[in-house]
């Protein structure tokens, strides 16, 4: 379990990490008290995310956007995480000046494992996705066997979520209201 930073301490790492410069081909993410730099994805995780994206935005309610890499500030734990999917009300991402979203606005991320995240994705983020009470985490897995989904529901606000559904690739599982939208994930199998 992460503590949050001391106030002094959280609000000089939250100042430079707004004004990180990365080099090309990079991101940032405020994790554990830590500044994270890792390389952007490869070919092959962002086809997955390609597929989950076309799947959940059919599903998706007009009001609600599906979208990635927007920086999700995490009041529980003050970190800033960038999830390689995020859905949220439309109205949310309007703010030209805005670079974050509160984790109070979101309705569910994703995260697709890759070799330089994937202890990260299937623990830290979990539990401070949990902790700040995001509604819905999906992890898809590529790095799990053959591959796996595992949706995250009702948060406890202790790090924990009370379901989880994992599924192996050409399974399906449903996401929970308010998508109600089933997934079949044989569309993510790497052939």
């Amino acid at each position: 379990m992460t503590a949050p930073l001391p106030d002094q301490e959280s609000h000089d790492m939250l100042r430079t990490y707004a004004q990180i410069e990365l080099p090309e081909g990079q991101r940032a993410e405020l994790i554990g008290g830590e500044i994270v730099i890792s390389p952007t994805p490869t070919n092959y995780h962002n086809w997955v995310y390609a597929q989950l994206h076309r799947l959940l935005d059919r599903g998706t309610p007009d009001e609600l956007v599906v979208t990635n890499t927007t920086t999700v500030a995490l009041p529980a734990t003050g970190e800033r995480y960038v999830p390689d999917l995020l859905i949220c009300e439309s109205a949310v991402l309007r703010d030209a000046r805005e670079w974050q979203v509160p984790a109070e606005d979101v309705l569910l991320v994703g995260e697709i494992t890759s070799m330089s995240t994937v202890l990260r994705d299937r623990k830290n983020k979990a539990q401070g996705y949990g902790r700040s009470r995001v509604p819905l985490y999906l992890l898809v897995d590529p790095l799990d066997g053959e591959g796996s989904a595992t949706v995250f529901a009702e948060p406890d606000g202790s790090g924990r979520y009370r379901v989880e559904h994992r599924v192996l690739f050409g399974e399906r599982f449903t996401l929970p209201e308010p998508f109600g939208l089933e997934i079949d994930t044989s569309v993510l199998r790497q052939e």
